[in-house]
């Protein structure tokens, strides 16, 4: 009698924003220092492609064209190690959703051009800058044969969310910053949007210029639907991660979990940035929590690239119509 194996584990994915230190100068309407050093390329992606090596993650890298050509031999290893390339904008522009259909598509299509270049094959995922998310978009990454969107963050605290920075240390965000309150209304797995209300999956079948075009919303907490992704969790500790991960395993959420590249870096000294507390921290303080999330979800999930992860749930027939979790 043939025995049966060990039950396999569920699908999940790792993406990782690749935002430069010159993102989170701009984030803070400040001006990027000639001399800002491209820490996020030559010290945090190294290191994240050893730890996920470690680890058995296979990864969706979203880089910016901006950085491009000149980092082509990280895009390079990247593919080498078996990761997947993502589209995020040209020049990474707050308030993505507020520019104009034409500035929205040179943003993407540039930087489409510039990922192909380095990766040796076209980007099929797209991620808007901070959740800026505009329907619009669907439309555009449709046209260029796009697999999927990762831009929505389905939480309803987005309006609180951008509150936050003004009350903590008296920042400004983008006023599209975290999407609106109701993509806290999207399913927490993938899902094919209706082009009217994209928060919701489409009903009555594929249909229109977007057919194949998938949501691939960022895990929240489950119920709670707060954000527990690792900029949040450095911040809040390990509880957050521990409460979010439960409650997805037991409801069996597929996890599509966000890193950035700046995460891993040694402390980065300059008091311009001394309002993102984990650029402030060292590796080794936080090593330990990175690696907690890291081990867990191996340990939970098999971690696919997005654009695989994907492919998986339509070759299984698992697209789920209803609404969230």
């Amino acid at each position: 009698m043939r025995m049966a194996g060990p039950p396999q584990k569920p699908l999940g994915t790792v993406q990782v924003d690749v935002d430069e230190l010159w993102v989170y100068y701009e984030s803070l309407f400040l001006p990027v220092p000639q001399d800002a050093p491209n820490l996020v390329y030559a010290q945090g992606i190294p290191r994240l492609l050893d730890l996920f090596d470690e680890y058995g993650i296979r990864a969706s890298f979203f880089v910016c064209g901006r950085d491009l050509p000149a980092h082509n031999d990280a895009i390079a290893e990247m593919v080498r190690r078996g990761h997947e390339i993502a589209n995020h904008t040209h020049s990474h522009p707050m308030g993505f959703a507020r520019l104009s259909p034409d500035q929205q598509c040179a943003e993407i299509v540039r930087s489409h051009e510039l990922i192909a270049a380095a990766a040796g094959r076209a980007p099929v995922g797209f991620k808007s800058p901070g959740y800026s998310f505009h329907p619009r978009q669907l439309e555009i990454l449709a046209g260029l044969g796009y697999l999927y969107d990762s831009s929505i963050l389905p939480t309803p605290l987005a309006p609180l969310l951008r509150q936050l920075p003004r009350w903590l240390n008296g920042k400004q965000v983008d006023p599209t910053h975290f999407g609106r309150a109701r993509h806290g209304l999207a399913p927490l797995r993938p899902y094919q949007p209706d082009p009217g209300r994209p928060e919701r999956p489409r009903r009555g079948g594929a249909a229109g210029p977007d057919a194949g075009l998938w949501e691939a919303p960022v895990t929240t907490v489950p119920l709670l639907r707060l954000p527990m992704h690792s900029t949040f969790v450095l911040t809040a500790g390990r509880p957050l991660f521990d409460l979010g991960s439960g409650l997805a395993r037991l409801r069996g959420t597929p996890m599509n979990y966000l890193l950035h590249g700046a995460d891993v870096l040694d402390r980065v000294a300059d008091p311009a940035l001394d309002s993102y507390r984990f650029l402030q921290e060292s590796w080794q303080q936080k090593e330990p929590l990175y690696r907690h999330i890291l081990s867990t979800l191996a340990a939970r999930y098999r971690l696919l690239p997005t654009r695989d992860f994907i492919v998986q749930r339509q070759n299984s027939g698992q697209a789920v119509e209803s609404a969230a979790l």
